[in-house]
């Protein structure tokens, strides 16, 4: 398998999705990107980590206004243009840069789209029923099952607005990736050889 294999891990929340991401990267030696790329985008752009923070995916449209605003007053006078539209290019500029640095997976912020143009990058989409996405985000967030649905459908809507507004595609449609994995029933382990055997059979 090429050393320089991109891919990019779509996921519903509670599906298993950054689990199964980073075991690819840890099988395939490859980098692997979740939230660290809000980081890499602030350490390379300059401006504080709580802007990314606030315009990342997994909070709503609501909280990511209100949060950019409770920091505006305290933006420095070069960073006073900052949008959503310019930290999401600071973000897609620092997970194009990550991608020309060698092989890598990238957990969700719209990594298929940003990185459309590399021809060696497989794209994943990460499902599972309900009901075990509910179990699991249960346990992760230490919830009851009808508060850990409550989490999941709001993490999803962010997730959801998050892509769609700034790829003109729709969030877990199954067009807009090369492979769809229903988790449910199957170990992140198996998941995984799934992941690889398409990506050795497709001759990435």
């Amino acid at each position: 398998m090429h050393q320089n294999q991109i891919i990019t891990i779509g996921r519903q929340v509670g599906s298993g999705g950054r689990l199964i991401g980073k075991l690819l990267a840890e099988r395939l030696n490859l980098a692997f990107y979740d939230h660290e790329i809000l980081s890499r985008a602030a350490r390379e752009s300059g401006i504080r980590d709580e802007f990314f923070e606030s315009n990342d995916e997994n909070g709503s449209l609501l909280s990511r206004l209100a949060n950019y605003f409770s920091l505006s007053a305290h933006i420095p006078n070069n960073n006073s243009c900052l949008t959503s539209e310019n930290l999401f290019k600071f973000q897609s500029d620092a997970i194009r840069r990550a991608a020309t640095e060698g092989g890598a997976v990238f957990v969700g912020r719209a990594s298929d789209y940003i990185l459309r143009d590399f021809s060696n990058r497989t794209d994943i989409f990460i499902m599972a029923p309900i009901e075990e996405r509910v179990k699991r985000a249960a346990q992760y967030f230490n919830l009851d099952t009808d508060a850990a649905r409550e989490r999941i459908e709001a993490l999803e809507d962010a997730r959801a607005e998050y892509y769609n507004f700034f790829t003109n595609k729709t969030w877990g449609k199954a067009s807009s990736y090369d492979l769809c994995i229903n988790s449910g029933g199957l170990s992140i382990e198996q998941c995984t050889d799934l992941i690889i055997s398409f990506i050795e059979k497709r001759g990435m």
